[in-house]
């Protein structure tokens, strides 16, 4: 059996009394407190994730633009240095191989893509280099934090001594924090403001203790990924393995906001126009339960009792809205926003109805949590 992967955060989290979990072949804290107060607490103060598991690798070199257009759905000519978007890789059947988040650097491109995808996704761009490319895996070296909640920004002028005032939503930054050199983002996975770290993983410990002692006026509670999975659903904003995969492509996932086909050929791109012009016979939808219970992954969605139109792909009790509520794929012709469905939860059948992404309010600017019903206009 291969051995799990440990952050170099691995023995604070034991010490604070982390409930470990393999995640994708890392030894990661799934909750500390519980998940429900973490999720909480995000939401009305700020948490602080350990999230170093997650891939980074950096494209350079003369092509290195050229390379990316090619692989991937959004548009990476549209960046200038320090800002970043949302992305995906897709394969020549234009089915999602990762989403990813790209960081236009001076003159890299640095691709920060899901821990469980990284292996493949390096196999997948060194299949398709090219000559004037570099590709390199900085994922053993770097590690990654999230500082997510209302009190983020607060408790980052405190450890930098620096103003953030001026850092928007999705750009960012390289600033020395105590001589620790840290690329910082404003962005996140929970809906929230918030802003993610990278740094050299010899020195994440001494980061992490800075935070933990500037958050202390501020309530700063750690978090784990069970609350990052809370808040993520609840922002509406889907999961490689859940609500994304090999066999799905980004229409069928309601990501058309990240799809550019104009000035741009990328792989798979005929299929992605096709998609768009005559639509697809699934689609990622939200449901708030009418009926008390948890929809799981997996669990069977019906139009009525005898008629399946689809699948459960996440579902979760919210302790922010105290609604339970998921998402999943049906048949595109029962996917209006407001229909109603039936869930199969232990043989028996639950109601639902299908909403609007997010369910709760977004306080960052406009990116991931577009609605169901958004227009493609490019």
């Amino acid at each position: 059996m291969k051995q799990l992967k440990r952050t170099p955060l691995y023995e604070i989290h034991l010490r604070n009394k982390a409930k470990m979990v393999n995640f994708a072949g890392w030894f990661m804290p799934v909750e500390y407190t519980g998940i429900l107060k973490e999720s909480r607490a995000c939401r009305r103060s700020c948490v602080l994730f350990d999230v170093s598991h997650m891939g980074e690798i950096k494209i350079s070199g003369d092509k290195a633009l050229e390379f990316i257009q090619y692989l991937t759905t959004n548009d990476a000519a549209s960046l200038v240095p320090y800002r970043m978007q949302y992305n995906l890789f897709i394969n020549d059947r234009a089915t999602v191989i990762d989403d990813f988040m790209l960081y236009r650097l001076q003159k890299s491109f640095l691709c920060v893509v899901n821990a469980s995808n990284k292996d493949k996704v390096l196999s997948w761009l060194r299949k398709n280099v090219r000559n004037g490319v570099d590709i390199e895996d900085e994922s053993e070296k770097t590690v990654l934090l999230s500082l997510q909640g209302p009190f983020s920004q607060k408790i980052l002028e405190k450890v930098s001594n620096d103003s953030f005032d001026n850092l928007k939503y999705m750009h960012f930054t390289e600033l020395s924090i105590s001589g620790i050199e840290c690329l910082i983002s404003r962005s996140g996975y929970t809906g929230e403001d918030g802003f993610e770290l990278y740094c050299d993983a010899g020195a994440s410990q001494k980061l992490w203790s800075l935070f933990i002692s500037a958050g202390k006026e501020f309530n700063l509670e750690l978090a784990g990924l069970g609350a990052r999975d809370v808040l993520r659903i609840e922002a509406g904003y889907p999961l490689y393995g859940h609500e994304i995969n090999d066999s799905i492509n980004p229409i069928e996932a309601s990501l058309n906001w990240a799809v550019k086909v104009k000035n741009k050929d990328f792989i798979g791109k005929r299929i992605i126009i096709d998609a768009l012009n005559n639509g697809t016979k699934i689609k990622r939808v939200g449901f708030v339960m009418k009926d008390r219970g948890v929809a799981r992954a997996g669990y069977d969605i019906y139009k009525n009792s005898k008629t399946k139109i689809g699948e459960v792909t996440s579902g979760i009790y919210s302790p922010n809205i105290d609604k339970f509520i998921g998402m999943g794929y049906v048949e595109t012709s029962y996917a209006d926003i407001g229909g109603e469905i039936l869930i199969e939860i232990r043989d028996r059948l639950y109601r639902a109805q299908i909403c609007k992404f997010p369910f709760v309010k977004i306080k960052t600017k406009p990116c991931m949590h577009r609605l169901l019903q958004t227009k493609y206009t490019d």
